[in-house]
């Protein structure tokens, strides 16, 4: 079977994304058609390890990315000036001035590494250099399933950065080569990291939820992928909710005509797996959830390998 790398994403937060994914790749780990890889690019809140852990901390191998830059001082070359303690100086306001050792002071989470600092001081005390701005993670999960996540630094701007890092870095796996399902756990919204995300694959499924704000930001979210002419899907997470706003959601979905490719009830089989640290797929195989799970399973398979 030729090898299909599908993503999973959501204009808004909290619908479901990370449980979904982890769901379809316990589905996925039992095909026996089927040898998945499983990545997750939410690299700023990375929860799928969560959900799929490790079967061994020995299995566990981590990998510094250093795709950020920022600015550093050498005190050698200062000659107490203070110019760089000027309003021009900085446009981040990254700097300021200690009394007492006259010298400028640092401060890492505001600096952009933009070079201001080294091309204004007349001494160039100030030298630009890359950081490490987060890690890549792997290992076996216990359940046997190959697992890929970043996780980036507190104070990094590279998010979009670390997340093609990550996929480059899933390519060179030996499971990677033998694998013909990749399944990608996509971050929240509409901004680098989801574009680096949804970068060069074959099928999109983006999740949301019949509210006011979820159908706000699947508009949004899906106006990214089709400016990449990506096929997908939609799943509508908790599809029973009686709210006021119900029939304007399905008033919406049936004058665009998109393709639902699955519909999940509201379960609190759900949040209690979550809760174990599990799928609901695993943790309650029985549930309502996990039928629709199921049914949402075949649904892509069968849109990834007898349509295309």
């Amino acid at each position: 079977m030729e090898r299909m790398i599908v993503g999973i994403i959501s204009g808004k937060g909290g619908v479901g994304k990370t449980s979904l994914t982890a769901s379809l790749a316990h589905l996925a780990n039992k095909d026996s058609k089927i040898s998945p890889i499983i990545l997750d690019c939410d690299v700023d809140a990375p929860n799928l390890a969560i959900l799929l852990p490790a079967d061994s901390p020995n299995s566990i191998q981590t990998q510094d990315v250093y795709a950020t830059l920022k600015a550093s001082f050498i005190e050698d070359k200062c000659v107490h000036c203070k110019q760089c303690d000027e309003d021009h100086f900085c446009e981040f306001n990254a700097l300021s001035w200690d009394k007492e050792n006259e010298i400028p002071i640092l401060d890492y989470l505001a600096c952009e590494g933009c070079g201001a600092c080294k091309v204004l001081c007349p001494e160039h005390s100030f030298k630009i250099e890359p950081v490490k701005s987060g890690e890549i993670i792997t290992y076996t999960s216990k359940i046997g399933l190959p697992l890929v996540y970043g996780k980036t630094k507190l104070g990094s701007t590279t998010s979009g950065k670390l997340v093609s890092d990550e996929k480059e870095f899933a390519k060179k796996l030996g499971e990677y080569s033998t694998s013909n399902l990749v399944i990608i756990d996509g971050p929240p919204g509409i901004g680098c990291p989801v574009i680096a995300t949804i970068s060069g694959l074959d099928y999109i499924i983006t999740i949301t939820e019949p509210t006011p704000s979820g159908l706000h930001d699947l508009k949004r979210a899906i106006e990214v992928v089709q400016q990449f002419k990506i096929p997908f899907g939609i799943v509508i997470n908790k599809y029973d909710l009686k709210s006021p706003f119900e029939d304007k959601f399905k008033s919406f979905i049936e004058a665009t005509g998109f393709n639902i490719i699955g519909k999940i009830p509201f379960d609190l089989s759900i949040p209690k797996a979550m809760s174990f640290a599990q799928s609901v797929i695993e943790h309650a195989p029985v549930s309502k959830a996990s039928f629709s799970i199921i049914e949402i399973y075949k649904n892509l398979k069968n849109v990834l390998w007898n349509h295309h």
